[in-house]
């Protein structure tokens, strides 16, 4: 239910439930953190895509539960450190519905391209779950009083509201989607991979330094990676 193939250090992660909306069992969850680990070294861009009309619905709502409670969040908890700890860039394609888990991913990958007629929503309020694991991750990308409305009300929004509150980088059209995600991969992967690491890398650190030390941080991260560099 999770495809990986790689080449020329490209993956490309495909979650193939089509005919149920790409909903993630418990199973595929732990699978798909497994993916993530293995790529670690192994690919320096990594694609996320749904098969068939969606990128995923989230969670199957209708799995039965079993076992503690704790050992299925210790397993999204997994997949969100995988991730985290992920140092290439992780690129998310989003054709049509991004609900749940979906809205997660999305915030979770570097770049995020959506389809002008793609949907996105959290429908955990209501189902009477926090959705705690997208709220930790949601006050790094939206402004509080957006990430609380779309977190208690539920309501589905569109690509558009999506890209102007931060969930994403781009919005085209459905039929440019999958020819502008491989022209933004592929133009990634002809940059040098050191300078793009180092990006990342920087980006993810500087955010945590204090406004006023950013200069001088700054200064000392430039510095060692030209001397790194020769």
């Amino acid at each position: 239910m999770i495809r990986f193939s790689t080449s020329d250090r490209i993956g490309e992660i495909t979650f193939d439930r089509p005919a149920d909306g790409n909903a993630f069992t418990g199973q595929m969850v732990q699978q798909f953190q497994q993916v993530i680990a293995g790529a670690t070294g192994t690919v320096d861009i990594l694609v996320l895509a749904g098969e068939g009309a969606d990128f995923t619905i989230g969670r199957d709502r209708k799995e039965p539960k079993s076992g503690a409670p704790f050992d299925a969040f210790r397993h999204i908890n997994a997949v969100n450190q995988a991730i985290a700890a992920f140092p290439g860039i992780i690129v998310a394609a989003i054709q049509s519905r991004a609900f749940g888990l979906g809205v997660g991913l999305a915030m979770r990958s570097d770049i995020a391209i959506a389809a002008d007629g793609a949907r996105f929503g959290l429908d955990e309020v209501s189902h009477g779950i926090p959705p705690m694991f997208i709220m930790e991750a949601i006050v790094d990308h939206l402004a509080p009083k957006h990430a609380l409305d779309i977190v208690l009300s539920g309501r589905e929004f569109g690509a558009e509201e999506a890209l102007r509150i931060g969930l994403l980088s781009r919005v085209v059209p459905a039929a440019s989607l999958d020819a502008t995600v491989r022209s933004f991969v592929d133009n990634l992967a002809g940059r040098d991979r050191a300078v793009i690491l180092a990006c990342k890398n920087y980006l993810r650190k500087v955010s945590t330094i204090p406004r006023d030390a950013r200069n001088a941080f700054a200064l000392v991260e430039q510095t060692e990676f030209a001397i790194s560099e020769h």
